[in-house]
């Protein structure tokens, strides 16, 4: 209701757009007609809930195609920038936090939080320029936009470029999109590793007042053992749920990122429908992200099973 309702309140006629400057009042009547846009809004609401309860989106008025086609089609790009975005994240933000949590109150403690704080604050937009700016337009190192290069193509298997590209057994495809990859996924990173980073940084930081830690310290441990076998663990938890967390907004926040760098997702698809009040599209590409941002946080409940012994001792 939220989202058909916004959309029908937004100015703009989604006839007026799409049609040539030169169209007549005829020609504009007739289309909004085809597309039942002239019926009252109470009709036009009933329709969709109809077309929505057959998993029916309709077609989008751009593209002249279902919209489920459209965002499958687009929707592998978004998952493998996200993926990629991820991976670096918790590679850079995990370890990132734990010399954060073990040097705590010394320089390196404060330079972490520093860098930290100014990723979560940056906005994605202008990072995302700066880093056009600097690597691409100074030092010519990556590619500003798109997913390829032009007249380059991967078999198209799973979606991933790089995936298709190794199955494929073509290496040079494979770097080529990860070069792509590069800019965008640093972009979306840099935020992401200022929250993984503080909150890991936390939950090590409590896990280390456990009673069993300072047990292990008086039996002369190693830190190394400490940090492995009684730190890390009971930190799992806090840290998984971020990072679902933050997989989800990683997702959604991608929007802004796909327009920047041109990145050929849903992201890119909805800014498109959205300038023209392509509704169908816009109800679809919306609806999407509300499904994944559900999933994935059910996937991090199942998994919190698989991490936290106490849930499975609780379920026997």
């Amino acid at each position: 209701m939220a989202i058909f309702g916004l959309l029908r309140l937004a100015p703009g006629d989604a006839a007026e757009l799409l049609l040539p400057d030169d169209a007549t009042e005829e020609q504009i009547a007739e289309t909004r007609e085809a597309w039942g846009l002239d019926r009252p809004v109470w009709v036009q609401y009933g329709q969709f809930l109809g077309n929505l309860a057959r998993f029916d989106l309709g077609e989008s008025y751009r593209y002249r195609a279902p919209v489920f086609e459209l965002i499958g089609e687009r929707l592998p790009a978004t998952l493998e920038l996200s993926f990629y975005a991820l991976l670096l994240a918790i590679v850079i933000a995990v370890p990132l936090g734990m010399l954060a949590a073990l040097n705590k109150g010394k320089v390196i403690d404060a330079i972490v939080s520093v860098l930290s704080i100014s990723g979560v604050s940056a906005p994605s937009f202008w990072v995302g320029i700066l880093l056009v700016l600097f690597f691409s337009g100074y030092m010519n190192l990556f590619p500003s936009s798109g997913r390829l290069p032009y007249g380059v193509s991967a078999p198209t298997v799973t979606g991933f470029v790089t995936i298709d590209a190794l199955l494929a057994g073509s290496f040079e495809t494979f770097f080529q999109a990860l070069r792509y990859l590069a800019l965008p996924a640093l972009t979306l990173t840099l935020a992401m590793i200022g929250i993984i980073s503080r909150i890991t940084r936390a939950a090590v930081i409590d896990a280390g007042q456990e009673e069993h830690v300072f047990t292990a310290v008086a039996k002369g441990m190693k830190r190394r053992s400490i940090v492995r076998r009684h730190l890390m663990p009971n930190a799992a938890i806090p840290i998984v749920t971020i990072i679902g967390l933050e997989l989800g907004a990683l997702i959604s926040g991608s929007i802004i990122v796909e327009v920047v760098f041109s990145w050929p997702g849903i992201g890119t698809l909805l800014f498109q429908s959205i300038s023209v009040r392509d509704m169908p599209l816009t109800t679809g590409v919306v609806a999407s992200y509300t499904i994944l941002f559900i999933a994935l946080n059910l996937l991090i409940d199942i998994f919190y099973v698989l991490i936290d012994p106490r849930l499975r001792s609780n379920k026997a």
